[in-house]
């Protein structure tokens, strides 16, 4: 099982980022999201989470993100 683990974060690691969201054509934002492997592994990796500053935040908090992100 924890191979499983340490084999999909290798891959979302290593995956290239969409820069526009498929659902409304938005540029995305991407936060880095720190995983840890369980085990004896004990292996970290660092994802980047794409987040469409439009369909996926609420309106209030999108006003305190700088529009130059989106």
């Amino acid at each position: 099982m924890t191979q499983n683990i340490d084999d999909l974060f290798d891959v979302l690691a290593a995956e290239p980022p969409r820069s526009l969201c498929r659902k409304c054509g938005s540029k995305m934002m991407y936060l880095d999201t720190t995983f840890f492997s369980p085990g004896a592994s004990g292996k970290v990796w660092i994802v980047p989470l794409p987040v469409c500053p439009k369909c996926e935040l609420k309106e209030d908090a999108a006003r305190f993100i700088s529009p130059l992100v989106c």
